[in-house]
């Protein structure tokens, strides 16, 4: 199993500017990876679509509705057996009513139990959210670097798992689970700007010392024009 590094981030520009800085610390293009991560929902799991059987808000009312169903149908095998002796001598009103009672039983049983159930996030649900992902492929001596990497540009989540890495892709990336997060990675709001905090020139000097008030701003040429990895 290889060990992989990934963080989220909200667009492409700021993907593609933090894998060019992995690439000057000598990561190769090979060993990162950069990709679009579908809202939640929309992973299609299932033949059918979706990605979980139940909404973590949803799963209280199949318990709700089996209740229901038992009630609601004692309840109207009870109303028919009475229509049945009173009004009308027909087989079907048992019947009738019996499942009648049960489909009402079962609606308002899986209602009952909703009430008061607030929307669960993905985060909550132990899912990750949309937008684009930068994964890398590193080892014991470089877990670090691409960990501070990552969290010096404002990686909204930064994730440590162990997977498949192959042809510079990780393989058996799961969209519908969250994996471990490292202890060196704070927990950071969404990315601005797909710059890193601390990723400051040095004071420009001369013979004197430090030069300070200079009247044109410091440009990096390196960051200018980041390479792109859309392909990979």
């Amino acid at each position: 199993m290889a060990k992989i590094v990934a963080g989220r981030f909200t667009t492409f520009d700021q993907a593609n500017l933090v894998a060019s800085r992995l690439y000057d610390r000598a990561f190769r293009t090979n060993d990162v990876s950069v990709f679009f991560l579908n809202p939640t929902g929309q992973h299609a799991r299932f033949p059918v679509g979706g990605d979980v059987n139940a909404d973590a808000a949803a799963r209280p009312a199949g318990k709700g509705a089996a209740q229901g169903v038992i009630v609601g149908g004692v309840f109207g095998l009870a109303l028919g057996v009475l229509l049945f002796v009173v009004l009308w001598r027909f087989w079907l009103v048992p019947v009738v009513g019996l499942m009648a009672g049960a489909y009402l039983g079962a609606f308002f049983g899986a209602l009952q139990r909703l009430r008061g159930h607030e929307e669960v996030s993905a985060a909550q649900a132990g899912m990750r959210d949309a937008g684009v992902m930068l994964a890398t492929h590193v080892d014991d001596a470089t877990a670090d670097t691409a960990i501070a990497v990552l969290r010096d540009a404002g990686a909204a989540e930064i994730e440590e798992a162990d997977g498949v890495w192959e042809d510079g892709e990780w393989r058996d990336f799961d969209p519908t689970q969250r994996v471990g997060t490292p202890h060196e990675a704070e927990a950071r709001p969404e990315p601005t700007v797909g710059v890193a905090a601390n990723d400051r020139p040095p004071p420009r000097r001369d013979r004197h010392g430090p030069v300070r008030g200079d009247a044109q701003p410091y440009k990096d040429a390196t960051r200018a024009s980041p390479r792109r990895t859309d392909w990979l």
